[in-house]
């Protein structure tokens, strides 16, 4: 699967200690090489088409599928932004 990262989520995502984001490159990798986002553990879709979350500990990531690109948008939630 091709992969788009945005760039907010690079600017989050350099806010997390690396240990988390460690696993973000693992969860990544994994995704690279399936077909359907839902194929990796803790993935899940959304009730909107097309969405899904991603949860990594006790945060989520939003990601769209749009023209057969994974774009990893944004954090939804994360403890550390507030």
């Amino acid at each position: 699967m091709v992969i788009l990262i945005e760039d907010l989520f690079i600017d989050q995502l350099q806010k997390c200690p690396t240990s988390f984001q460690q696993k973000i490159r693992v969860t990544y990798q994994q995704l690279k090489i399936v077909e359907t986002p839902t194929a990796v553990k803790n993935v899940h879709s959304t009730s909107a088409k097309s969405y899904y979350k991603l949860y990594i500990e006790e945060r989520r990531v939003g990601m769209k599928v749009k023209d057969s690109t994974l774009h990893i948008l944004c954090f939804l939630y994360n403890q550390y932004f507030e």
